[in-house]
């Protein structure tokens, strides 16, 4: 039974839930600068045309019967025709399915996506400052080179498609003709807002450096950044690599039905047998024996989640956290079972599958403005793992 550390919640949880232990005194010496400028791009166009979505879930609300006919949706279908299957599943969207059925309809089958909002954008672009910055050397890994990576990433997207209009407000510009006046609407960017907007991403990217110090991470970590993961699932989990048919999980059958699931993994590390919940980050002695294990890093900016509940209801909310790394761990099993070890690391050759244990949520803030981490160790034996994992693949039967 692994146990449950936390100051606020009960223990009995397979779950480790961990705030701020430790900063670097020479984290201190940055300070940034609030009132500067966050942006050293040119000023955008005084005002812009907003493109307005062809179709928003307000239209929806509004049709009449019938309005929703694939055919409105598919070119080509007709009346009798049903909307087509979906020729792959993310986790995401699985997720998405299990939360609200009829928003996954609207969103990945009908493609109704609602516009880029402004905290999606700070997540993408927190990501990919903290993809980057394991490019650089260890001692290259400074807070201010990490703000400066979401700098360079915002100046270089901030007026494409999905962000341009993030900003704008709309303003009464008198119009004059003739001998006559009239009032119309205009768009324009908030610097200020997106100023602010800025500030609160570099703010996220503050904490996580006081959570985890980059320039410790050992050179050999992360093995593995952004990582497509796909594969192929039985629609009977008995005969997944975790199942208890295993030896004909990678048959090439082909009269076998199989579904395809793939997303992208933010990050995987090899670190030691967990001892304690730090103890990768003071292991510098990792070598060829198998005497470690693969952990799976998720970077969350939003919330993490408040586990203030009955023991059981916080383990309920931390294992539906948890849902989508479980899915990440499962493919990762399936893959090396199947060979499929191709990666642009090129790290996930040398890694059994057998070593895929741990999972981390990385939440950049919570409800006291700091980063936490939402820790879960699988198991320590093969078979504890693969139990939760064969339970992972018959969820996704479920939902596909």
């Amino acid at each position: 039974m692994i146990t449950f550390l936390s100051t606020t919640v009960s223990p009995s949880s397979a779950f480790h839930l961990i705030g701020k232990s430790w900063r670097s005194r020479s984290i201190n010496t940055y300070r940034r600068n609030s009132n500067s400028a966050l942006f050293t791009t040119s000023k955008s166009k005084a005002s812009q045309k907003r493109k307005t979505p062809s179709l928003t879930y307000a239209d929806i609300l509004q049709m009449e019967d019938g309005a929703l006919h694939p055919s409105r949706f598919h070119k080509g279908a007709g009346d009798n025709e049903s909307i087509k299957s979906p020729s792959a599943l993310s986790p995401s969207a699985a997720a998405e399915f299990r939360a609200c059925p009829q928003s996954y309809l609207f969103q990945y089958l009908y493609g109704i996506r609602q516009p880029t909002t402004l905290p999606l954008a700070r997540g993408r672009l927190c990501h990919s400052a903290l993809e980057q910055l394991f490019d650089l050397k260890p001692h290259e890994r400074t807070l201010e080179h990490l703000n400066n990576l979401f700098r360079k990433n915002w100046s270089e997207e901030r007026l494409k498609d999905d962000y341009k209009n993030l900003f704008d407000v709309d303003v009464a510009v008198s119009e004059e003709s003739g001998h006559s006046s009239s009032t119309a609407s205009e768009f324009i960017r908030d610097l200020n807002k997106e100023r602010e907007w800025g500030q609160e991403a570099l703010g996220l990217l503050d904490n996580y450096y006081e959570l985890e110090d980059p320039r410790l991470v050992p050179r050999t970590n992360p093995i593995e950044r952004e990582m497509w993961v796909q594969t192929k699932l039985n629609m009977d989990a008995s005969k997944g690599v975790t199942g208890t048919n295993s030896n004909s999980s990678n048959s090439n059958n082909i009269d076998e039905a199989k579904f395809l699931i793939r997303g992208i993994v933010d990050r995987l590390d090899f670190v030691g047998i967990p001892n304690t919940p730090r103890s990768a980050f003071v292991d510098e002695n990792i070598n060829n024996e198998r005497s470690g294990c693969i952990r799976i890093v998720d970077y969350k900016t939003g919330k993490a989640p408040d586990f203030k509940y009955s023991p059981e209801t916080n383990e309920r909310i931390a294992n539906e956290n948890m849902w989508q790394l479980k899915i990440y761990a499962l493919l990762l099993r399936e893959m090396i079972a199947a060979g499929k070890t191709k990666s642009k690391g090129r790290n996930l050759k040398n890694v059994l599958g057998t070593d895929i244990r741990l999972m981390r949520l990385m939440y950049l803030t919570n409800n006291r403005g700091d980063a936490q981490y939402l820790d879960l160790d699988l198991g320590e034996t093969e078979e504890d793992r693969n139990a939760i994992l064969n339970q992972v693949h018959v969820d996704l039967i479920e939902v596909w």
